[in-house]
């Protein structure tokens, strides 16, 4: 089995009920701290950059400190951008980086164009961190001595796993999906 297959298997196996409740109480605070330091974040200048080269338009998805909603790709990036803006989001000693900004703004955009339950967002969020985890005990810290910010190299892994997990994206699509990421 290929390594995308094998990290497909082991995120599809993801369930609520299985989550240490450590777990679950530590994703609760992550997604918390996420969404204020993404308030707080959203009236810098560089959200507002990124706002204005979006696709103009309305959409299912709010854009944090705003009254404004827009599609879920430029949600994710306009919230993600907030969230990293002041540099106060969570820090992974293991990743390198900060976990929650890849994770928390494309769970909550994708969380808002289908039926989703606060467990199932927590459930796929806790798939994200640990496949970011495991993928970064493998490649830090000479990764991040190269130059490389695991914020987002390791991010777009964490992320892809936590999306197809809230998808219910089958154990090849998962695998697909990690491999394009």
């Amino acid at each position: 089995m290929s390594i995308a297959g094998e990290l497909a298997k082991r995120i599809k196996a993801f369930r609520y009920d299985d989550l240490p409740k450590d777990a679950v109480i530590w994703a609760k605070t992550a997604i918390l701290d996420t969404v204020g330091v993404m308030l707080a974040g959203s009236i810098e200048d560089c959200v507002g950059l990124v706002e204005r080269v979006q696709t103009p338009g309305s959409g299912p998805c709010l854009i944090f400190g705003r009254t404004d909603r827009t599609n879920p790709l430029d949600a994710a990036l306009i919230n993600g951008t907030a969230s990293h803006a002041l540099d106060f989001d969570d820090f992974a000693i293991t990743i390198g980086g900060h976990p929650s900004v890849p994770l928390v703004p494309a769970l909550i955009a994708l969380g808002e164009t289908q039926p989703s339950s606060g467990r199932d967002v927590l459930t796929a969020y806790i798939a994200g961190y640990e496949t970011e985890s495991r993928i970064a005990k493998g490649v830090n810290f000479h990764h991040y001595e190269k130059g490389w910010h695991p914020t987002a190299t390791l991010g777009i892994f964490g992320t892809t796993a936590a999306s197809a997990h809230l998808l219910d994206l089958s154990e090849a699509q998962t695998a697909t999906a990690l491999a394009l990421a």
